[in-house]
Order: C-alpha cells, then sequence, then structure tokens
C-alpha cells in the first residue's frame, strides 16, 4: 500500500500552488506577497514525508519543530490571529487527505500512517495555541511602535535626493532603535564582507559605544562566530566569564548577559546582531521571538541599503562610463562600429557624420551600410581580409582602403577591429574605429614627389644630402657626400668621424655652428664653408654646407641638410680678390707719386696767372692748363679716397661742429662761379648743425651738384635744398633731363660706374664719385637714396645724423 509520503512527494507543487491559492483568502494574508504566504510550507511537506516513513526516529521531527516555531513566529508578526494561523494546518491536511479520498481502500495509505499526519499536524495547531497566548496585545502594538521608527529611519536611505544619505550615516539610529525595544544597555552590529567569509565591525551604542576593540570575528568558537553559524538566537549568561573568546571592550563594559542573533535574509549571511544587559538576565521566548522580529526587518532595512548603494555606485560608474565614451568619441576624429556579427547588424557613433558626412541612419543598420561603400577595387580584398581574422580565430584587424564619402569622393580610411569571442571561441562581436588618413596620405604623396625632386635637383646640382637621426644618433650620408670627402659609399658615418675629417682650422669653428643649430639658435638652421682633406680629390677642398634641425616640442630630433663643393668657386674668388688688391694698390701708387707733378703744374700756372702782362691767346692757354690740371687734381683725390676706402680703414672724418645750411651755401657759390652760365637754386630750412667732417661733407655736396650740371640739359636748373629735422639733416639735388637707365640704378653706386654724360671730355669723370659720396656718408651713420623718372627728373637725398 502507499504511504503518505508518496502521496506528498508525488504531489509537492500542487499542494503548495492550492495552499497558496486558499490560503491567500484569509483576512490577515492581503498585502502579503506570495513568498510570504508560502513561507516554509515546500520544507515542512517534505520533513512531514520524512515522518511518514521514519516515524519520530532522528532529526525529521527536530526540523518540524523549528519550521513550526519559524512559521507561527512570522504569522504572529504579520498580525495574523489565532484562529487565522491555525487553519493553515487544517487546511494543509484538507489539501493532503484529498490525495486519497477519491480512491479505493486498498489504494490509499494505511490507517496508522494517516493517523501519525494527522496527531503532527495537530501538535503544530497546539503551538500555535501556546505561541499566541504568551504574545499579548501590548507585545503587539509596542512591535509596530519599532517596526514603524525602523522605517522612519530607513525611508532617508531610500529616498533619491540629489545627494543619498549612505548607510553608516543611519546605522547608529537603527542599532538604537533595537537597542530600546529590547530594554538593553548596548548593542552591537557586525555586517559580513561582500564575500560573506569575514564579519567586520560596523556600530556599537549604549555603553559600547567606542569602546569595542579587536572583536575576535575570525574565531569560530567565538559569541561573535557562534551566531554566525546559529539558526536561532542564543544567549550568554555572563560576558565576564573568559570561556569563550569576546571582544575585551564588551568583557570590560560591566554588561553580563547577551543575546544576539544572525543577519540572514534569504538564506546568506548578511550579518550578526546582539545585545547586553547589566543584570544578569534568563530570555524568555518572547523575547527571544521580538529579536527575531526587529532582526529580520532590520536585515531587510540594511539588505536594501547595501543594494541600492551597490546600484547608485554601479549607476554612478556607468554614468561616469557613458561620459567618458561620449567626450572621447567627441574629442577624437574616428568613427566608432559595433558589429553583431550574430545578427550582420551595425552600429555607428554619431562622429561618423562629421567623418563621411553620412548619419548613422543613413548608413543603416546593416553591415552592407559599410562594405557597399567601400572602393569597387578594393571592396573584395578588405571583405576577405575581416572574414579571414574573424575565422580563422584571431583578434584583431586593421586595415587600409578608400570609403565613399556622402558627397560622392573617395578618402582613404585606416580601420581597426577587436574581436570578442564567447565561451567556445565563436566571434560574436566586433567594434572598432575608422580614421580618414587622407590629408596624411596626401602629405606622404607629396612628400615622396618633394624628395623625388629634391633627389633630382641634388643630382642636377652636385649636391650631397646628409640626415641625421638625433634621436637613435644614425648619420646617413648619400654617395655623392662620401665621394665629396673622398670616401667609398660603404663607409659607416659618424658626427666623431665628420669632424676628423675637417680641416683643423675650421673644425672648432664648424663645430659651434652645429651646436648652436642644435640648442635652436637662428631656428635651427645650420650655413657653415670649410675645408676637407679628401684623398684621392687633390688635396684640400672647401665644402659649403647647409642645414635644419627639426624640432618636437623643444627636443631636437633630426637634423637634415646638403653638401656642396665650392673650391673652383673658391678658387676664382681668391684670384678675383688677389687682381683687386693688385689693381687697388697699383691705382694708390700711381695716384699717389702723380700728385707732386700736379703739385708744380698747379703753383706754375697759380704764377703765370698773376702776371699782366699775357695776351688772349696766352690767358687762354695758361685756363686750359689750369682747368686740365685740376681735374687730374680731382681724379687723383678720387683714387685715393677710393684707395682707402678699398684697402685701408675706410675714409678718415675729422668731425666737428658744422652747418649744412652755410656749407652747402658756400658750396653752390663756388658752383655758380665755375658755371655762370647755369641756373643753381639753394632753398634751407629747419635747424642745419651737426657734428660732421665740414671738408668731406663739402666733397659730398659738389659731387652731387656737379653731377647734377653734367646729366642736365643746359636750360634747366639745379635745385639744392637741406632741411633739419629731429635729428636728422636732409640734403636734396634735383635736376632734370634724362632719366637714370633702370638697369644702372643697383649698381650706381659701386665703383668705374658712370652714365652717359652730357658734357665735353673736359667734364669727364672716372666713375668714382658717387662711390665715394656714398662711403663719406656712411662713415657719418647717413645713407644715400636716388629717385629718377622721366616726369620728375632725378633726385638725390642724403640724410644725416646729426652727430
Amino acid at each position: 500500500m502507499p504511504q503518505v509520503a508518496d502521496f506528498i512527494e508525488n504531489n509537492r507543487d500542487l499542494l503548495v500552488r492550492r495552499f497558496l491559492e486558499e490560503a491567500s483568502r484569509l483576512e490577515s494574508a492581503q498585502g502579503l506577497k506570495p513568498h510570504q504566504i508560502i513561507d516554509t510550507m515546500p520544507e515542512y511537506l517534505a520533513t512531514l514525508a520524512a515522518i511518514s516513513r521514519l516515524g519520530h526516529r532522528g532529526d525529521p521531527e527536530a526540523t518540524k519543530r523549528r519550521l513550526e516555531e519559524t512559521h507561527i513566529g512570522m504569522r504572529l508578526r504579520s498580525g495574523y490571529n489565532q484562529e487565522e494561523a491555525t487553519s493553515e494546518y487544517v487546511l494543509l491536511g484538507r489539501l493532503i487527505s484529498s490525495l486519497w479520498e477519491h480512491l479505493p481502500q486498498r489504494e490509499q495509505p494505511p490507517y496508522p500512517d494517516k493517523a501519525l499526519l494527522f496527531s503532527e499536524l495537530q501538535e503544530a495547531m497546539n503551538q500555535v495555541i501556546v505561541t499566541f497566548s504568551g504574545y499579548t496585545v501590548e507585545d503587539r502594538q509596542r512591535e509596530k511602535l519599532f517596526l514603524r521608527r525602523l522605517e522612519a529611519i530607513a525611508s532617508g536611505l531610500f529616498a533619491t535626493p540629489e545627494v543619498p544619505v549612505p548607510l553608516h550615516e543611519r546605522l547608529g539610529a537603527l542599532v538604537e532603535v533595537v537597542q530600546q525595544a529590547m530594554n538593553a544597555d548596548a548593542a552591537a552590529l557586525l555586517l559580513a564582507d561582500p564575500n560573506a567569509t569575514r564579519l567586520e565591525p560596523a556600530m556599537y551604542t549604549g555603553r559600547w559605544s567606542g569602546r569595542v576593540d579587536a572583536e575576535p570575528v575570525d574565531d569560530p568558537e567565538s559569541f561573535v562566530g557562534r551566531l554566525a553559524a546559529s539558526e536561532e538566537p542564543l544567549t550568554l549568561a555572563d560576558a565576564t566569564d573568559a570561556h569563550l573568546p569576546l571582544a575585551e571592550g564588551i568583557r570590560r563594559s560591566g554588561l553580563r548577559s547577551l543575546l544576539g542573533l544572525r543577519l540572514w535574509p534569504h538564506g546568506k549571511l548578511l550579518g550578526v546582531l546582539y545585545l547586553g544587559v547589566e543584570e544578569t538576565r534568563v530570555f524568555q521566548p518572547q523575547t527571544k521571538r521580538y529579536l527575531e522580529t526587529l532582526v529580520e526587518y532590520l536585515s531587510g532595512i540594511i539588505e536594501k541599503a547595501l543594494l541600492l548603494q551597490r546600484l547608485r555606485a554601479s549607476n554612478e560608474r556607468l554614468r561616469a562610463s557613458e561620459t567618458f565614451h561620449r567626450m572621447a568619441t567627441e574629442a577624437i576624429s574616428d568613427a566608432l562600429w559595433d558589429w553583431n556579427l550574430l545578427t550582420d547588424s551595425l552600429a555607428w557613433s554619431p562622429s561618423v557624420q562629421t567623418l563621411f558626412g553620412y548619419t548613422p541612419e543613413e548608413l543603416g543598420p546593416h553591415i552592407s551600410g559599410w562594405s557597399d561603400n567601400i572602393h569597387p577595387e578594393e571592396r573584395e580584398r578588405v571583405v576577405h581580409a575581416v572574414h579571414e581574422v574573424i575565422d580563422g580565430g584571431g583578434t584583431r584587424w586593421k586595415g587600409e582602403y578608400r570609403f565613399r564619402h556622402q558627397n560622392g569622393d573617395y578618402v582613404h580610411v585606416t580601420d581597426h577591429g577587436l574581436i570578442e569571442r564567447d565561451a567556445r571561441g565563436k566571434a560574436v562581436r566586433m567594434v572598432g574605429a575608422m580614421q580618414d588618413i587622407t590629408a596624411r596620405k596626401m602629405a606622404s604623396v607629396a612628400i615622396q614627389e618633394s624628395e623625388e625632386r629634391l633627389r633630382v635637383a641634388a643630382w642636377a646640382a652636385q649636391l650631397g644630402t646628409w640626415d641625421w637621426q638625433l634621436v637613435t644618433d644614425t648619420l646617413r650620408w648619400d654617395e655623392r657626400c662620401k665621394s665629396l670627402f673622398g670616401l667609398p659609399p660603404e663607409t659607416e658615418m659618424t658626427y666623431e668621424f665628420f669632424l676628423s675629417r675637417l680641416h683643423p682650422g675650421d673644425r672648432e669653428r664648424t663645430h659651434a655652428l652645429v651646436q648652436r643649430a642644435l640648442t635652436g639658435e637662428g631656428g635651427g638652421e645650420f650655413r657653415s664653408e670649410y675645408r676637407t682633406v679628401a684623398r684621392g680629390l687633390g688635396g684640400e677642398r672647401w665644402m659649403r654646407s647647409a642645414g635644419r634641425v627639426l624640432f618636437e616640442g623643444s627636443r631636437a630630433v633630426r637634423f637634415v641638410g646638403i653638401l656642396q663643393d665650392i673650391s673652383e668657386r673658391k678658387h676664382q674668388e681668391e684670384q678675383a680678390r688677389s687682381r683687386a688688391e693688385f689693381e687697388e694698390q697699383l691705382i694708390g701708387i700711381v695716384s699717389h707719386d702723380l700728385r707732386n707733378p700736379l703739385n708744380a703744374i698747379n703753383l706754375s700756372v697759380a704764377a703765370l696767372v698773376r702776371q699782366e702782362d699775357l695776351n688772349e691767346r696766352q690767358a687762354k692757354g695758361i685756363s686750359r692748363i689750369q682747368a686740365s690740371a685740376e681735374r687730374a687734381t680731382r681724379m687723383i683725390r678720387d683714387l685715393l679716397d677710393f684707395t682707402r676706402a678699398r684697402l685701408g680703414g675706410g675714409i678718415p672724418l675729422q668731425r666737428g661742429s658744422c652747418d649744412l645750411h652755410a656749407l652747402t651755401q658756400q658750396v653752390v657759390e663756388e658752383v655758380r662761379l665755375a658755371h655762370p652760365e647755369r641756373d643753381v637754386h639753394h632753398a634751407a630750412s629747419g635747424a642745419g648743425e651737426g657734428e660732421w667732417d665740414g671738408d668731406r661733407l663739402a666733397q659730398v655736396i659738389t659731387n652731387l651738384v656737379n653731377n647734377a650740371l653734367a646729366y642736365s640739359p643746359p636750360s634747366t636748373p639745379v635745385r639744392v635744398e637741406t632741411r633739419g629735422e629731429d635729428g636728422t639733416v636732409l640734403l636734396h639735388v634735383h635736376n632734370a633731363g634724362e632719366p637714370i637707365p633702370p638697369e644702372l640704378l643697383p649698381r650706381l653706386f659701386e665703383p668705374l660706374t658712370r652714365g652717359k654724360e652730357k658734357v665735353g671730355t673736359a667734364s669727364r669723370s672716372i666713375g668714382l664719385g658717387l662711390y665715394i659720396v656714398n662711403h663719406i656718408v656712411n662713415a657719418h651713420g647717413g645713407r644715400v637714396e636716388v629717385r629718377s623718372s622721366t616726369a620728375e627728373g632725378t633726385t638725390f637725398t642724403v640724410r644725416l645724423p646729426r652727430g
């Protein structure tokens, strides 16, 4: 015959479901959740089945009593009355017996088995009566009062203000409510760490506040350890007894009896709470049940608060991550993409519009929105490469290709992707970023073309090139560079080897110029001419080298430049210099030696002019001799000044106080006497004083006025103006007539330069006048300017600082 246990075990789910349906109709069950109504019923049914098979032997009976106490205590706390609590056990008996009532007698459990079932249910109802009769209305009201106080304190934890209240700020108030509800003198709360492997002191109130130290949380034999392992409340009659490990602060606090219980929501250790009272006390069952109620409620508050804290922390991390992702996406120029490899759906970041002109919606949610826009010539290669990495078990892919912009053009991109795989190694997701490298690509092409042009130009100009990578200290010379130094192509170059190949007289100077460039002086530019001893190339040769240092920030990273053989140019310059020096020395010697005979001629002419018995023919001859001698004297003077300017230390000056207005007027009057047929005007304004060499300035004025007369039509006037300004005095000499040829202007102040003269040979010069004028004015710290055109004529302007 079947046993009661068979019917229970075969129909346990049905019994639980039907119990929930009918027990939910009780008045006190309104507002309770299903799991609160079912409570311990599944385990209780299993225990009844075990008793059916084993009788009262073993653990089933003790388990049954524990489950009944738990269930009845829960119903008491939920507001059930005694009748409602007993009716649930009546309901359970009816539901179980209904399983066999319709069956023939032989298929029903034997009578002793059925009697045992109803006997156990009767004992449970007796326990209901005992429990309810010991729990007064006053106790219930007191319980509700303190539960409401706990709820009021907890409300601040579960609200959603801008700045939420953390749990540790309310723990003290919550534990104090439990302490007051239990009429205790102190309370302690220890919470489990996230792994529930260790208890950490969280709050001590009352007499224990601030006095507890070194709680023995790791000792399973301590009072705290026994609480964590016990399903029922535990007591300690005398805390001063040393037989149990206990915090010394608690042992010395003067409190004796302890009562504690673990916090065990949903079958997981949350912590333990225990109370202390001053007198030795035996705690009644009602007191223990009251503590169970308070601790159960406190467990729910703490668990929910911790959960909210973790949720808020997760949300904050999520917000921070989203903010970081958003800011990073906005900061970089990449288009981010997320490809679901299982569905071929593809999501784009908003930056794809900035990069390629498409909105994410225009590209669409499918992978084809990407592949269709790859350049047709590269599409098969790129798609194949991606799938080769995916199918081959790879985790990364990188590629370069052309991608169609929304405007129809193709841009060069570099694309990176990371592949995510499940536990079996199957690729499920791929995320990556595309970057527009068109500008970089174009720049690279331009650089290559530029380098090719430079290479061709360097070859055509017979230039060598060098490149010094300063970070790695690698110096590369092309073959032309090495050949200029007489080195074979395979020579390994270093900077020290380069210096060793320089002429000793140029080595230190060249090294100093290199170091200045490396420090950034002059923008990092390097220019130098030096000698080198190149074997097999005729010995000493001259080189010209120019380069620039490239910097990253303030750090020199690269030094590039060119090398040119200038030996022939140096040779020609040396020859030209020697020839010029010889010519200038010759001119100086000749002009100096001619001064003595010319002085004698001038003195003789002056004596003849003073004779009174000269006829007209003799007087004219003597005048021609005098004019020729004066012209020769001027030429010699110009030659001497030229020699001083080119070979000596410059034209010497004897500065003194001078009035340019008066000096100019004197020179103009002398010119008028020499050229009575010409109209020469002088106008003066402003202060004309300054510190100058009057004789040299007279030479300047005379030269400029005579030039103006020589290169202007006889019928036109020559206008001379002197004007004083702040710190400067100006001299203007203007004449009409044909302008100076434009091709002559750039070299007008060079020696032996002359224009086409308009007068006879008697006034012809040797072309040194303006050269000497320029040197005299420069020696005074001034400058000479010329402006010449057909409409305005020609004007020479001299600007002289006052001293």
